[in-house]
């Protein structure tokens, strides 16, 4: 899987990141949607200048932007989100871990939307540092997901 960061191109040739972690791309018309790594939908009106695999961008001159469950917008706030993934195999005791950097309003319903379509079940503590820790059971498997606010 080949992931890319969205850049919006200025009339100035500066380039604003729109969407980062960009799995999917769909074009219907001059509507171009980004999907991130977690499922978050990013829509723009545009043109599709460029996309450069090599240096992994994605380069639009956009008319409009729409975000669908996408990380932006006043209010929300930023944390860094570490998921780690513990290995079940006997005799490997590391485990996956996966950094982001995200903005939402409400933690829960990011942990959701992660998790959605999966049968999971998990167990929410608030640290006295302020971190939130998730430990889940997805379909028998143990993770850990924690958000640290950044400010």
């Amino acid at each position: 899987m080949c992931l890319s960061t969205a850049y919006e191109l200025g009339g100035d040739g500066t380039r604003k990141m729109l969407c980062e972690y960009v799995s999917v791309i769909k074009v219907v018309g001059d509507t171009i949607t980004f999907t991130d790594l977690m499922g978050q939908e990013l829509s723009v009106t545009g043109a599709l200048e460029s996309v450069d695999l090599v240096k992994n961008a994605i380069i639009i001159s956009p008319f409009s932007i729409s975000v669908s469950n996408a990380a932006s917008g006043a209010g929300k706030k930023r944390y860094e989100l570490i998921r780690e993934i513990f290995n079940s195999c006997s005799g490997n005791q590391m485990r996956d871990v996966d950094v982001q950097e995200i903005e939402t309003d409400d933690v829960d319903a990011y942990l959701a939307h992660m998790y959605q379509g999966e049968h999971f079940t998990s167990d929410k503590t608030v640290r006295g540092d302020g971190v939130v820790v998730f430990e889940i059971d997805a379909s028998g498997l143990a993770q850990r997901v924690s958000f640290t606010e950044i400010s």
